[in-house]
Parts: structure tokens; C-alpha cells; sequence
């Protein structure tokens, strides 16, 4: 089959070699609230996550010993700790400062002179943006290193620890997800522009 220029203005088909996928996705359209509903989306993220955790947590600290006739007073293997609040809390920071910085301040090459002043204020906030991104992507990390070395390597009970590994990954992989879509809604096109004239 011949290949179609790109600007021929005829709609992909089927059988058309350009095409990447079989099943073509469907186009949401947000509307006129397309900001609003992302930070909202962002937000539920961000509390699902944290929500996943501190349910673990809380699990954690009430769970009682496998009751075995041979040793009743036996305590519970293996409890939520600081190496499970880290991994969130770096992913947290992250988020926070991923989010303070604005995207204009990424395109542009203003230099304020010297070195001494700090240099161009591009080069700071892309240097900021990589240690918000550095933070969440350790975030991440981190929780699956302790998913695998707290929980999967030692061979606990199956009612201790695997979900609650679990819901550490899940709590560091939702706040990156919301640090994304809040950063697309954050420093996407205002709904509305006012124009104020002197």
C-alpha cells in the first residue's frame, strides 16, 4: 500500500502504515473546565496515595501476632517504620517543589550578570525542576526497594507486610501521577485572560 504524505489532510484509516496502534483512542475533551477538573484530579490523586499509606500504617499498628499454640506471646514480625514514610514524604517534596516553579522561568534566558548572582534564572529553575523530579522519581524508588528488602526477600506470615509494601509503591507512584498532572493543569493556558490596560 502506497504511504500517504503527512499534510494530505485525509484521515488515518485502518490499514494506514503511520499508524501505531490497532485500536484508536478515544479524544476527551474537558471543555471550557478542563484546568479545574485536572487540579481536581491531581488532588484526589495526591489524597489516594496518602490515604493507601496511612490505611497500611494504621493496619500496622493494630495488627496482632499469629496466634500458634507453641508460642503464643510471639510479636508481630514486621511493622511500618520511618523506611516506609521516607520513600512518600521525598515523593511529597518533590511534588511541592516541581510545583513552585513556573514555566515561563524554563524557557527563558535571562542573565542577571554574574555568576555571583546566581547566573541565568533558567539555569536555576531547571536546576530546581530536576531536584523536584530527583526527589520523586527517589520517592519511587525507594518504596520499591523496600517493598522488595523489608517485605518480599524475608519470608513473613502471608498476613504481614506484602500490602503494606504494596500500598507504599502505590502512595509514591499516585503522587508522581498527581505531581504530572498538576504541573499540565498548573501551567496550561488560562481559562479566562484579563487584559488591564493603564
Amino acid at each position: 500500500m502506497p504511504s500517504l504524505p503527512a499534510s494530505s489532510g485525509v484521515p488515518l484509516r485502518r490499514t494506514d502504515p503511520r499508524r501505531v496502534f490497532l485500536i484508536s483512542l478515544p479524544k476527551i475533551t474537558l471543555g471550557p473546565r478542563k484546568r479545574e477538573f485536572l487540579v481536581y484530579f491531581a488532588g484526589a490523586l495526591f489524597a489516594f496515595g496518602w490515604w493507601a499509606f496511612l490505611d497500611a500504617s494504621i493496619s500496622s499498628a493494630h495488627a496482632k501476632p499469629i496466634s500458634d499454640p507453641d508460642t503464643p506471646y510471639d510479636p508481630v514480625p514486621v511493622r511500618v517504620t520511618f523506611a516506609d514514610w521516607a520513600p512518600g514524604l521525598c515523593a511529597t517534596l518533590g511534588m511541592v517543589i516541581v510545583n513552585l516553579i513556573d514555566k515561563q522561568r524554563l524557557m527563558s534566558d535571562d542573565w542577571d550578570g554574574s555568576w555571583a548572582a546566581g547566573g541565568s534564572v533558567a539555569w536555576r529553575a531547571r536546576l530546581f525542576l530536576f531536584c523536584g523530579m530527583a526527589l520523586m522519581a527517589g520517592g519511587v524508588a525507594g518504596s520499591i526497594a523496600v517493598l522488595i528488602i523489608k517485605y518480599l526477600v524475608p519470608n513473613y506470615p502471608e498476613s504481614f507486610g506484602v500490602n503494606w509494601g504494596i500500598a507504599d509503591v502505590v502512595q509514591s507512584l499516585a503522587i508522581l501521577i498527581s505531581a504530572v498532572v498538576l504541573w499540565t493543569a498548573q501551567n496550561a493556558e488560562s481559562d479566562y485572560d484579563y487584559n488591564i490596560t493603564l
